[in-house]
């Protein structure tokens, strides 16, 4: 079921407000997910490093 501001006809101020907020979640979603890629990246660049200095001793 939807909402009421979405299910009946509203005011544009009230669907722009709906939409920038659905944009601005998306955004933090975004940047939540890139941070856990960065830093699985991170972990996977820190344990080739310290592989090869292991394999140099």
């Amino acid at each position: 079921m939807a909402c009421p501001v979405c299910f009946l006809p509203a005011d544009e101020a009230a669907r722009t407000s709906l939409n920038l907020g659905i944009f601005v979640l998306l955004g933090v979603t975004a940047v939540v997910l890139a941070g856990f890629l960065r830093f699985i990246a991170s972990l996977a660049r820190r344990s080739k490093a310290a592989s090869l200095v292991e394999e140099r001793a």
